[in-house]
């Protein structure tokens, strides 16, 4: 039953033998289903327990993060956009 991209890795032995127990006791029908079971349990405790801690002042990286916050953003330039597709599209005509 395959589903989605595949995922070819090297592992060894004993990695393999621990995955077919796994995939015996869950009953899964394939190595890879044990597999992806696995890497998304895992991945999912992986981003529950690193969420991004506060940044505080007198923190060292606290000068940066908030340098960082208000960086200005430079608006979008849409009607000189707009103005030179118009004149795009009139010298295509012509």
């Amino acid at each position: 039953m395959a589903r989605g991209p595949f995922l070819n890795i090297k592992a060894p032995k004993e990695l393999l033998d621990r995955l077919d127990d796994y995939r015996f006791a869950t009953r899964k029908p394939s190595r890879a289903e044990a597999a992806r079971e696995l890497i998304d349990r895992a991945l999912k405790a992986f981003f529950e327990v690193s969420a991004p801690e506060p940044v505080r002042r007198g923190d060292p990286d606290y000068a940066l993060v908030r340098a960082r916050r208000r960086d200005p953003v430079d608006p979008f330039p849409v009607r000189e956009i707009e103005a030179r597709l118009a004149r795009l599209k009139k010298a295509r005509t012509g």
